[in-house]
This record gives C-alpha cells, structure tokens and sequence, in this order.
C-alpha cells in the first residue's frame, strides 16, 4: 500500500507546533521518529490531512542528567541515544536493557522513548522501566505546561490524557535511589526484537534481608502497562523466601488481564508472567 497524501509541516519551535495542533484541529498528527504513525498511515488504521514534524525543534532533541534532577529526556531523542547516554546506564539501567531489546538498531536510530509512550501500546517496552523510576511526562500546550505521571498518562491502548494542542515535550525521571535494585525481562515468542507478549519491571529496595519498597509493573497484560499491586502487598516487608516468590507469583498470574492474541493465549501470558516474576525476584535477591 502506498503512504496517503498528507500536508507536511515542520515547526521550529514548541509554540509554533501547539499553535499548529490547535490550528489544523484533529485532522493533525504529531510525528517524531515516524516508526508508529508512517505505518499505520499506510496500512489504513490511521489517517490525517496534516503531520506535524517535531524534527526541527532543538530543543527537543536534547537529553540531560544532574544529579539532583534527574534525567530528562526531549520528545525528539532517539531511542539509541538515550540506551547510548551515559546517565541512562549508570543509573537507570533497566531503561537501557528495554531499549536494547527493543525493534531493530535502524528502528532504535529513529524511533524515540516519547513516540513509544504516545503510542500508549499495552505492549511498549520503555514504559514499564519509566514506571519504576517513577517517570513524569512534561506536557506543553495553549494554556501552558503540565506534569503528569506516566501512569495517569497512559489512558487506554492508544491513548493518552493530551488534550487539544498538548504535546508531550520531555519525559523525566527523578534521580534514582542508590539501593535501588531492578529487573527488566521480556518474552516474545519469535525473537527478542519482536513485540512482547509479556514484559516486566521491577524495583525494589531492602533494609536488610526485608523488602521496604516494591515497584512492579507489567507489560502486555492489561489495557495499559498496570502496576501488580496485590502482588507488590505479598511482597513487601517480606524476605525472599521461596514460599513468599511463590506466593507472589500466584498473585501476579491472578491479577493480570490478559487476552489472546497472535502472540500467545491469554493462559500463556498468564503462565509466563509468573516465570519471568519469578526470574525477577530472584535476580534481584542474589544481587543483594
């Protein structure tokens, strides 16, 4: 199929794209790396009149990290560069690890962390480890900007909370806990650059043997990237004890929403939730 005629626009600044949003109204589509929309454009699942190109805002393609700060991460960045910034490794290294395994090296040169969130796919790898960093999206449109976390950001499977003119400018994520120990893990039956049929992050933090903070999100498994919060109850103030990862694992396959696709039965992804919590748990015991 070919890719339908479109009026193609590309803003030098921030201002200039909202005014071009609110102006052009619904028939417009924000574009930054392409790899979602110029598919589905030409499949037919979308359509628009108007692209609005967020390539020539510099300001957009910047990435940064201080230490009382945090990271933050422009709309424009590829998905490569942040995987590749030193900040990203050092200090959210499951970030890295779901970039990694994430598509293909020429996706990842073009592709970037803020289009994957926009997508609001179940599936989205970087939106689980964003999550357990506690990540906030920066919003920016007609009557200013905004901050919201993640979590509130992802809404529904392809959508999110922007509103008429928004776009997302930057994500940001706080600096990270200097105990913090974390686990990303996916599954994808045909390859590892394949989209997930389930993908989990976790991080957490002991005082001693004891878990005293527990984040775990999972992939795939519901409407939105969810939080397994019956199975973060099971978790925290506990030991790791083969009883209590069992127990955990039973209650991370009992809340989970899956459904049956061509990538697995929904009884599949449930099973392979409880492996890969497990494998997640246990990583993060031996690195205590």
């Amino acid at each position: 199929m070919r890719l339908p005629a479109f009026e193609y626009h590309q803003p030098t600044t921030i201002a200039e794209a909202v005014e071009l949003m609110v102006t052009l109204g619904p028939n417009a589509k924000l574009m930054a790396g392409g790899t979602d929309l110029l598919p589905s454009l030409k499949s037919g699942k979308r359509s628009c009149d108007h692209v609005v190109a967020l390539g020539g805002i510099a300001e957009l393609a910047m990435i940064s990290f201080v230490n009382a700060k945090g990271l933050k991460i422009g709309a424009h960045v590829p998905l490569s560069d942040v995987a590749d910034f030193p900040a990203t490794r050092a200090n959210y290294g499951i970030l890295a690890d779901s970039i990694d395994v994430l598509a293909t090296p020429q996706v990842r040169n073009k592709a970037t962390v803020a289009g994957n969130i926009c997508n609001a796919s179940p599936c989205a790898d970087t939106a689980t480890p964003l999550m357990v960093f506690g990540a906030t999206a920066n919003i920016v449109g007609p009557d200013g900007g905004r901050d919201e976390s993640l979590e509130a950001f992802i809404t529904g499977p392809n959508r999110t909370s922007l509103k008429k003119g928004e776009l997302l400018k930057s994500i940001s994520l706080p600096p990270p806990s200097a105990n913090l120990r974390t686990s990303f893990l996916k599954f994808s039956p045909r390859s590892k650059v394949d989209i997930a049929a389930v993908n989990l992050s976790l991080g957490v933090e002991f005082e001693g043997e004891v878990l005293k903070t527990v984040n775990l999100f999972l992939g795939t498994v519901a409407p939105t990237p969810m939080r397994a919060v019956e199975t973060e109850k099971v978790l925290l103030g506990s030991k790791l004890t083969s009883e209590v990862i069992a127990e955990a694992v039973a209650a991370a396959r009992g809340e989970c929403r899956p459904i049956t696709d061509f990538r697995a039965t929904a009884g599949y992804k449930r099973h392979m939730v409880g492996v890969l919590v497990e494998r997640a748990l246990k990583h993060v015991a031996v690195t205590t």
